[in-house]
């Protein structure tokens, strides 16, 4: 499939990309400049701004347009005989053997480039503002420390490049240096002003390359670093093919190409925020920081473990190792760069991140693409779960607090000021007997029979429990929580998708929710409101958009709930969800960058009011295509796949799934499932073997399955077009020429004792 890519007129955008690597993150303006460089492995900013200027005869160039890549950003500049591109580059990799330090990663690489097609020759003069104390900018919702924009520098001239150090911090290292030669420099002790000269000749085609390689371990691996960068355009094309790599994996394709594109960025947005700090592998909740925050740790996890199970694994781990209370709560957020990391919980007895944390652990030993084994996460579950029954006051799990924000909100709205939400509140109970379930099955699993009957009968009296006491008389749906001072709370909000999402509520009260939930109160054309219009403390913007604002990850929850009998709903959900991340102007909602997920909206102007990517969005789209539309349900008896199409698709396809070890593809074609792994589904399923197959177009999917009577050879194409299709079976090519329109595909039979030419 074609590798994602927008291109915006500059005039349209408010700001650039936010790319990451496994130690680094950067920030980009609109015209890409570099807004704030950052290491992961020490929490610490290596450069604040770099700005680049163009001249040429003088006059300094305007850029038009910039394209965003997943490896890079580019902007272009120059109308009729001149052609001037400026592309950022982050190297990218997640082959484990890029973490040995020092890395290329450790690196921020520009390329300029200029094609002049005038009749003489041209100077293109560079003019370069390195800025290295991190500075403030309205852009972006985070704003680096005081002390980081503190910070002061030391340059020193060293053969053409430039060795920065950090006052008073002399491990802490820049390299900066270019393969053309220098005009001239200015120093201080925060900034350096280079100037260089790109000669292009009539017709000719030029490239200059400018590398800042980093390390907190002093001048020499720095060094070390850069001149791993000199070949800067074989970094690039590495890159590329590594973030190929991560989007051929579960490569979905349906006949929407909304949907098809948001997979795609959801895949590259979730690699970009995937970090290795001091303590191990993770990702925060509001780049860049180290601070990892288990109830998202675990929400994340569930989209990662079909795109980098590898990764899901080891941050779990992380969690593991450093996020439990010796009672068997999982804490709120630790600090990832803190040698023994601090348990930080606001004080709450019990929240979202225990149960979480234990349906995490669960949902990634299923696919089996880990390391951990049933034996090992149960130990963990087993843990945390007797955590949670201790908690259990009156048959409901309470959560003691007064205070409000984080230290009186024990769910996932939990940053609202003034607000408290605590003592039996439904979601976290909800959470809690699915926590259980997930324990009870896996305890059965390695043979903890008693053990298993005990969560089981726990996990049950607990549903049974919060369908007595936590319904509402006035409503009749769930409360939001039945507070300690017995106040019973009938408020209409998003929160009332958790009995449903954990399989709580029963199917008459599963169907009422659903129903309110996409009533127009809550229900928008950009996605679902976290609180309902029509209730008093309703407010559009007020609490980080937590009382009536817009939350995607939200609409995820109930799109995916929605998938059983309503899939148009589904679509819906998901099309809503990514049609902000590429609008005309992203301008005109403020904090939205183009194949990036914004985190949350005002309720009523849509308006991006949070971070433009949003970091833990991405795997949860991922998950709501695998999960929502495929119906992917791995079990310990094998795999399940009941795709929840609306009627009007005929199709849809996956394509490298991977599943205990093995990889799976598998297509739905008038309603059956063809598939090389023996799948359980309600459609019927022809399972065969893969045939190597091809399509010269590559807006083309192409899956051939050969079963003991037929090659059954499925092509489809989102955008449409023409092309030739081929299949190699036993040393013959069959090649078939096909058209296709947009959102269309075919299914050809080839029968297997057909032998035809060698191709």
């Amino acid at each position: 499939m074609n590798y994602p890519s927008y291109t915006y007129p500059v005039s349209s955008l408010r700001a650039g990309s936010s790319l990451g690597n496994f130690y680094t993150f950067a920030r980009l303006s609109a015209g890409t400049d570099l807004k704030g460089l950052w290491s992961a492995i020490d929490d610490q900013y290596y450069l604040g701004e770099w700005n680049i200027d163009l001249f040429i005869d003088g006059i300094k160039l305007e850029a038009h347009s910039t394209v965003f890549n997943p490896e890079s950003q580019e902007t272009r500049y120059g109308e009729g005989h001149i052609d001037v591109r400026k592309r950022f580059l982050l190297p990218f990799s997640t082959d484990r053997r890029s973490q040995q330090l020092p890395s290329p990663l450790q690196a921020a690489i520009f390329l300029v480039q200029c094609t002049n097609n005038n009749a003489g020759a041209k100077q293109l003069l560079i003019r370069h503002v390195l800025v290295f104390p991190a500075r403030p900018s309205e852009l972006f919702t985070k704003q680096p420390p005081p002390d980081q924009c503190a910070k002061r520098v030391d340059i020193q001239p060293r053969e053409g490049r430039f060795e920065i150090l950090t006052a008073g911090k002399p491990l802490e290292v820049r390299i900066f240096g270019s393969s053309l030669a220098l005009r001239k420099h200015l120093i201080s002790d925060e900034t350096l002003i280079i100037e260089y000269s790109l000669s292009a000749g009539p017709g000719q085609t030029v490239e200059a390359p400018f590398v800042l390689a980093w390390s907190g371990d002093g001048v020499e691996s720095a060094h070390k670093i850069y001149l791993q960068c000199e070949h800067p355009t074989d970094i690039a094309k590495e890159s590329i093919a590594e973030y190929k790599k991560v989007l051929s994996r579960t490569d979905i394709l349906t006949p929407n190409p909304v949907i098809n594109r948001g997979v795609r960025w959801a895949k590259v947005n979730t690699v970009r925020v995937q970090h290795k700090y001091r303590t191990g592998e993770a990702f925060t909740n509001d780049p860049p920081q180290d601070i990892v925050v288990i109830r998202d740790l675990a929400w994340y996890v569930f989209g990662s473990d079909y795109i980098t199970p590898e990764f899901s694994a080891n941050t779990l781990s992380l969690g593991e190792r450093h996020a439990f209370h010796e009672n068997g709560k999982l804490t709120e957020f630790i600090r990832a760069n803190e040698e023994v990391p601090a348990l930080h919980d606001y004080g709450l007895n019990i929240n979202d991140d225990t149960p979480l944390y234990i349906c995490a652990l669960f949902h990634h030993l299923l696919p089996g693409n880990g390391s951990y084994t049933p034996e090992s996460a149960y130990t963990l579950m087993k843990r945390a779960c007797d955590y949670i029954l201790s908690q259990v006051e009156d048959g409901l799990v309470r959560c003691h607090s007064k205070g409000t924000n984080v230290w009186g909100i024990c769910g996932w709205r939990n940053i609202i000021d003034g607000y408290n939400l605590s003592g039996a509140v439904t979601e976290i109970n909800a959470e809690c007997y699915y926590a259980l379930r997930c324990t009870a099955d896996i305890a059965a699993h390695v043979g903890q029979i008693e053990e298993s009957r005990l969560y089981h009968r726990a996990a049950e009296l607990l549903r049974d429990e919060v369908n007595k006491q936590l319904v509402s008389e006035k409503t009749g749906l769930y409360l939001l929580n039945l507070a300690d001072d017995g106040t019973r709370r009938h408020d209409i909000t998003g929160d009332l998708i958790f009995p449903v999402l954990f399989g709580v509520a029963d199917p008459a009260m599963k169907e009422k929710i659903l129903k309110r939930l996409t009533e127009d109160d809550i229900w928008t054309p950009f996605g679902a409101r976290t609180v309902s219009k029509n209730e008093a403390n309703y407010d559009p913007d007020l609490g980080c958009q937590l009382l009536g604002g817009v939350w995607p990850n939200l609409t995820a929850w109930i799109a995916f709930c929605a998938r059983e009998n309503d899939p148009a709903r589904l679509v819906e959900g998901m099309v809503n969800i990514y049609k902000l991340s590429e609008p005309e102007r992203p301008a005109d909602f403020i904090n939205v960058v183009p194949g990036e997920f914004p985190e949350r909206l005002h309720g009523e102007t849509f308006q991006s009011r949070g971070m433009a990517m949003s970091p833990w969005m991405p795997p949860t789209y991922g998950w709501l295509g695998i999960e929502g539309l495929f119906g992917v349900k791995p079990t310990f008896g094998g795999l399940r796949m009941d795709p929840s199409i609306p009627p009007e698709w005929n199709w849809i396809a996956v394509r490298n799934l991977p599943y205990n070890g093995l990889t799976i593809s598998a297509f739905v074609y008038d309603g059956v499932i063809y598939s090389n792994y023996a799948l359980r589904s309600s459609l019927p399923v022809k399972t065969g073997v893969l045939v190597e197959s091809s399509a010269d177009n590559d807006r083309f999917m192409c899956i051939a399955i050969k079963t003991a009577k037929e090659i059954a050879v499925f092509t489809a194409s989102d955008e449409g077009g023409d092309g030739t299709l081929s299949i190699v079976q036993e040393g013959f090519m069959i090649s078939e020429s096909i058209s296709l329109a947009p959102g269309e595909a075919t299914l050809l039979n080839v029968s297997t004792k057909v032998r035809v030419a060698e191709g």
